[in-house]
């Protein structure tokens, strides 16, 4: 009996430009990479290499310590 192959649907990757840098003051351009619950978005979701993504999570980190992004959704 063959086991049957379960297709799971993948989100196609936001197209990111290869230069860009991320900062803490940019609070426009982190909110693209946070979820409505306030979790960063995986490598796979938004299509950043490695090393964008670690710069990403340092400057989302930076902000939510300085007020400027939430820690969580308030309800």
């Amino acid at each position: 009996m063959k086991k049957k192959k379960i297709k799971r649907l993948r989100r196609k990757p936001m197209q990111i430009d290869k230069s860009v840098t991320f900062s803490y003051k940019n609070v426009a351009a982190l909110k693209k990479f946070v979820t409505e619950q306030g979790s960063i978005l995986s490598r796979e979701e938004s299509g950043l290499t490695q090393k964008q993504q670690r710069s990403l999570a340092v400057a989302i980190k930076r902000a939510r310590h300085l007020a400027l992004l939430p820690f969580t959704q308030v309800l």
